[in-house]
């Protein structure tokens, strides 16, 4: 089973007065199957009540609701955060598509905050095997507030994704997991936070914070627990210099394809050259002849992505 998980986290402001009234967002396609056995879209969003009216969110084009009706909220301040979790699989299986994009349009009089887009996306795929636990909701942690979420078996090598909003510097979110502790603190807003959680069988969050910001609430809207056994690109250089060029083989000494590599050099913050390489499979190479400024330090960047995520090495080639 493979799984992609890929998170939106615009913050940004909807209806009302001088707000734009739509946003959209792309999610690359970043798994291998053919189809998709489950696509979830999920939305979370702050809004003074739990009523929106003259909203619509689309997946793709397809209209997938035009009313507001959370899974669930949590209160924050004098308002309210909810959370749209939607079963897209049907839409994404219809066509094949490199991406996919959401839309959400809204022609209220009422402001709400859009803070969080994910797209969740999971198929069978023979060289790929995943273990995971989603959560997909809304929690409000009010300062010294703790919830633990239990984790079916002991894995090795765990890894977590925590979608959080953090209210002010002095808010803190400390996750536990009994094999250790991490505390993830001066970050405002919205975020993405990864940790490394080993083989840990429960998770404990908790704020820790003084209480004298506000809103009190710190939010967690999603968790991802997961360990991914995937073959991967190990993509290597080798080079030479002579005078204003550069000959740059990269190849690819692993088991799988990278995809959409790229190579560029900068020098003082410009781009000296540019080369598309595009899919490199094991135990394929290119060779690429490509300008540098002279007496500068270039700078060789090795793009590529792997399953929707962006990799890259860097080569940099000081003047003698």
């Amino acid at each position: 089973m493979d799984l992609v998980y890929e998170n939106s986290l615009p913050e940004v402001t909807l209806g009302g007065s001088g707000h734009p009234t739509t946003y959209s967002t792309t999610f690359e396609h970043g798994i291998r199957s053919a189809t998709v056995d489950k696509a979830l879209l999920e939305v979370g969003a702050r809004s003074a009540t739990m009523e929106i009216p003259r909203w619509k969110v689309l997946f793709n084009g397809v209209v997938v609701t035009r009313e507001f009706k959370p899974s669930i909220c949590a209160r924050m301040g004098d308002g309210f955060f909810c959370k749209l979790v939607f079963d897209v699989t049907p839409i994404v299986n219809s066509k094949r598509r490199k991406d996919h994009t959401v839309g959400i349009e809204y022609m209220g009089v009422r402001e709400f905050v859009v803070d969080h887009v994910g797209l969740l996306l999971m198929g069978s795929y023979d060289t790929v095997r995943s273990f995971y636990h989603f959560w997909s909701g809304a929690i409000s942690l009010k300062p010294g507030d703790v919830i633990e979420l239990s984790l079916p078996g002991r894995l090795s090598g765990m890894k977590a994704r925590i979608v959080a909003y953090i209210p002010h510097t002095s808010a803190s979110l400390v996750v536990s997991t009994g094999e250790g502790t991490s505390t993830i603190s001066k970050s405002v807003g919205t975020n993405e936070f990864a940790l490394d959680i080993g083989d840990a069988v429960q998770l404990r969050l908790e704020h820790k914070g003084t209480g004298e910001y506000y809103p009190r609430e710190l939010l967690v809207s999603s968790i991802l627990v997961y360990r991914i056994e995937a073959p991967e690109p190990r993509i290597e250089a080798s080079y030479s210099v002579s005078a204003d060029a550069l000959k740059l083989e990269v190849s690819n000494a692993g088991d799988d394809r990278a995809e959409n590599l790229v190579v560029t050099v900068f020098a003082v913050g410009n781009v000296v050259d540019r080369a598309v390489v595009g899919e490199l499979k094991p135990g394929e190479s290119k060779t690429l002849n490509l300008r540098l400024k002279p007496g500068s330090t270039n700078t060789v960047r090795v793009i590529w992505r792997h399953r929707g995520k962006l990799m890259f090495r860097d080569i940099r080639l000081r003047p003698d």
